[in-house]
This record gives C-alpha cells, structure tokens and sequence, in this order.
C-alpha cells in the first residue's frame, strides 16, 4: 500500500508539521475560549430571570438590564391584578449597596458593591430549591441568604459575625446557588422589610420589577397587550420571551463584552489561516522543483491541488484534537475558578472542526497559486 504523497510532505519536515498542528491548535483554542465566553455571556444575561416564576414582567422606562432596572409605583402591581387574566402581580426589589467584611481573617478590608434581592417572603418567586423551603429565618430584620457563586473576594461569610452591608450589621442564615452573571460580583436575597433597612434610599412603594403570573389558558401575549392598554407610561410590559431576548441583546450586542468574544472569533480564524498558509506556502517553496517534476510526469493541477489541499485537511484534523482537549480543561477550569457557565457541547465541539477545516482549506486554496507556478522547464 503506496503512502499518500501528502503525508509524505508533512513527515518530511516534522518540526514545521509540527508547528502547524500547534498553530491550529492555538487557533481552536482562541475561538472556542472566544464562544466559550459569548455563549456564557447568554446564559449568564438571563440566569437569574431563568430561576423565576413569572408569564409577563413590569419594568420601570428606565430599564437597562436586570442589575439597573429602576423603579415604578406599586400601585401599577394593584392595576394589574384587576386585569382579565392576571392570577397575581408580585414586587421584586433590587439594588445595589457595600459589603464589608471586618473579620479578624480580613487584614485589609474592602467594601465591594453586592446585588441586593427582596421580596415579600409569602410569595416564594423563585424556583431555586433553598428558596422554595423555609425561608423563616430571613424574617428577622438583617437576616440574609447568600449566593455561593458570589466572588471569593467578600471572604467567609458562615458563621461570621463581622459582616455589614450599606454599614448595617447582617448576619448570613443561609445560601442559595444562582450566580449574577456579568452584573455583579455576589448577591445576597433578603425579605422585603430588610431591604428597607439596608436601601434606606428606597422605599417599598418603589418596585424595582413586576412578576405576574396568569390564570391557567391565558395567553400571555393577549394578557400583556390588555396590560400595556390599562396600564400608565410610567411602567414597561414583557413577556417572558420578550425580556429575555431584551437582556442577551444587551450584553451580545449593545456591550462591549459580545463586541469583543465575537472580534476574538474572528481574530482566532484569521490566525489559524496566516499559520497554515504560512507553512503549506512554505512546504511548496521549498518542493517546487518537485512538484514541477510531477507536471512533466503528466499530473494534473487538480491532482497536484488535492495534494496540497489533503496536506490542510490533515492538519486541520491533528489541530483539532489537542486543541479541544486543552479548551476542555480550560472550560473546566474557568467554570469551576470564575462560576462562569462554560459547557463545550458536541454540537460547538463539530462546529469548531468544520471550522477548523474550513480554515486550513481557506490556507491549501491560498497556497495553489504556488503549486500552479511550478514550471517543468525551469528543470533544465
């Protein structure tokens, strides 16, 4: 069984095949770090919206995205609950204020911004298991339930009696598991009567959103229309379909952050191409008397093509593998350092070998102008 002459090629020079893997590999791993990142971002831009009960929301004009949702009347909630077709509209409170950690174990304490949540506890909006059950220890004012996804940088918060936020004494009582996404660093859930007291700036007739449920067979889309026509200017009306796509175009398309995963893309495409091309353009240079002599022996430009091209194919292939396998390790690594939601699925892990033998293809077609200048007589 006759080698292929491709092969023989890349086994000529195996510093410079090697090289080539490397690049590829380089360049796998930039674009799936790069839509590892922008896939998290829409996962992330609806995390806490995907752990709550709701069918249509009420958002203040002001709205940005969920962490600078601004504020409306509660009597809006009362409005709504008289339409046809609301089952119930319940506040959902949120702002911002400063942890400080004083824990002896703390020699330079810092205060950091965390994400405060409220709600009155009867309602139970989200679905998150510690949320769900008894939630009597948060009715004692300063109580609180942390996220354990929140940054390393609040410090140890069990057990500490040291701990205030917006400089009111809190103790944690409890822990849920959410994460903020690229909102905020931490977040702390708390009953409606402790959100006074730690956002004394706010008051309780200030709703930061609206979550209403509806009656069993009514469609949300009719329901939110009789909203927006009972309903004052001063408050915004989503479905639920609606403001999710709200909250991951923001941070896809209006931010910086999808802006610049999506350029990192690009760039790690382009870089796996130049490399390639590099090398295949390199390899041919340096073989053009023999391809030439090929030519004299009567092979074609598409068989000296497909040469080149099975060259890039193989390439893309050895590439491939080491570099999915270091992007798997670094997914993991990034979701369990960062809590940031990081999953190379198979359906992005073949949609990166395509890619990537797309790219190296892009490189062998590139790289034929050489073979076609290859002249047999130029051998004598």
């Amino acid at each position: 069984m006759k080698t292929p002459l491709a092969w023989l090629n890349l086994l000529h020079d195996k510093t410079r095949t090697l090289v080539a893997t490397a690049g590829v590999a380089f360049a796998v791993v930039l674009i799936l770090m790069q839509l590892g990142f922008l896939n998290s971002v829409r996962a992330t831009a609806t995390q806490i919206y995907d752990q709550l009960r709701f069918d249509i929301l009420l958002t203040s004009p002001q709205y940005i995205y969920i962490s600078k949702a601004g504020t409306f009347p509660q009597t809006r909630l009362f409005q709504a609950d008289s339409v046809a077709g609301v089952a119930a509209a319940r506040p959902l409170y949120l702002d911002f204020n400063f942890w400080l950690n004083n824990a002896p174990s703390e020699p330079n304490p810092v205060r950091r911004g965390i994400f405060i949540i409220a709600f009155p506890l009867e309602d139970r909006p989200f679905r998150i298991p510690q949320l769900e059950g008894d939630l009597t220890a948060l009715k004692e004012q300063g109580h609180v339930f942390m996220d354990t996804f929140s940054r390393k940088q609040f410090g140890k918060w069990r057990n500490n009696p040291n701990l205030e936020v917006g400089g009111r004494k809190i103790e944690v009582v409890g822990e849920f598991a959410m994460g903020t996404g690229f909102g905020a660093d931490g977040d702390i859930v708390v009953s409606d009567r402790t959100f006074a007291e730690l956002v004394p700036q706010r008051t309780l007739n200030e709703v930061s959103l609206g979550l209403v449920s509806l009656t069993p067979g009514s469609s949300p889309g009719v329901v939110a229309d009789r909203l927006r026509s009972r309903l004052p200017p001063d408050v915004e009306v989503y479905t639920r379909e609606q403001i999710i796509a709200r909250e991951r175009e923001h941070w896809v398309k209006r931010t910086s952050v999808g802006v610049i995963f999506t350029l990192g893309v690009l760039v790690g495409f382009i870089v796996g191409i130049a490399i390639v091309y590099q090398v295949l353009s390199s390899d041919i240079t340096n073989h053009l008397a023999e391809y030439a002599t090929l030519k004299a022996m009567g092979y074609s430009r598409w068989r000296l093509a497909r040469v080149v091209l099975v060259q890039a194919l193989i390439l893309a292939v050895a590439g491939f593998v080491p570099g999915w396998l270091i992007s798997r390790l670094l997914y993991w690594l990034t979701a369990e350092g960062a809590h940031i939601p990081m999953r190379l699925s198979m359906g992005l892990s073949l949609s990166i070998l395509l890619a990537s033998v797309a790219m190296c293809v892009v490189s062998g077609v590139a790289s034929l102008r050489k073979v076609n200048s290859a002249d047999p007589a130029d051998l004598f």
